[in-house]
């Protein structure tokens, strides 16, 4: 909300100024002023399904979840299947693979069947990878898909402060419209085992 009225204070005084230039170089045409505004007009008629979804999000944070379990262990080509596609995405040094555990989120859609946390430390940092079993294939879940992007999210360096605000919030706002949808019945987060505060939400 602060972000927002503080965009529509600098288009109302740029509107002023006939579209002139906001601060160093950073040029916008007035099309462009005209495109952050209906944005902005657009996020505030948003914003009641924004914060469902922000909180929807969170509830579904990647962790380790230790219930309900599968009732077959993980097999050996199982294991080698999620280092393989762990290696992408975390250091080598795997400390744990989490038990596999059932009942998939419905955003992860009706072909998920099974879930697992894959923990890896390096460079004295812990990292974590929750892994969905799609057809009978293991993936990077649609969820965690989305956190990687989430938090990888830049702010951008314009020289203007209000702007870099609007393209903060776009680029958020557009990831909300891009949260992965409920195919199926909805399942609600399970408590985990032990509760991390992740390093950043």
């Amino acid at each position: 909300m602060r972000i927002a009225l503080a965009c529509m204070a600098l288009l109302a005084s740029l509107d002023a100024a006939h579209a002139q230039t906001a601060v160093s170089a950073q040029k916008l045409t007035p099309e462009q002023y005209r495109q952050m505004a209906e944005d902005i007009e657009y996020w505030q008629s948003q914003r009641q399904r924004y914060t469902a979804i922000r909180r929807r999000a969170h509830e579904l944070y990647p962790e380790r979840r230790d219930t309900p379990l599968r009732e077959l262990n993980i097999s050996d080509d199982e294991i080698r299947e999620l280092e393989a596609i762990a290696r992408r995405f975390l250091p080598r040094a795997y400390v744990n693979i989490s038990p596999v555990v059932t009942d998939c989120p419905c955003e992860e859609g009706p072909t998920c069947t099974a879930q697992v946390y894959v923990i890896a430390t390096g460079n004295g940092r812990t990292r974590g990878l929750q892994m969905s079993r799609f057809n009978d294939r293991w993936n990077v879940g649609m969820v965690q898909q989305w956190w990687i992007r989430y938090e990888a999210l830049a702010r951008p360096r314009t020289g203007n402060p209000y702007l870099d605000s609007y393209l903060v919030e776009k680029g958020r706002n557009e990831l909300f419209e891009e949260f992965p949808r409920c195919m199926g019945k909805l399942v609600p987060a399970q408590q985990p085992a032990a509760q991390q505060a992740p390093s950043a939400r």
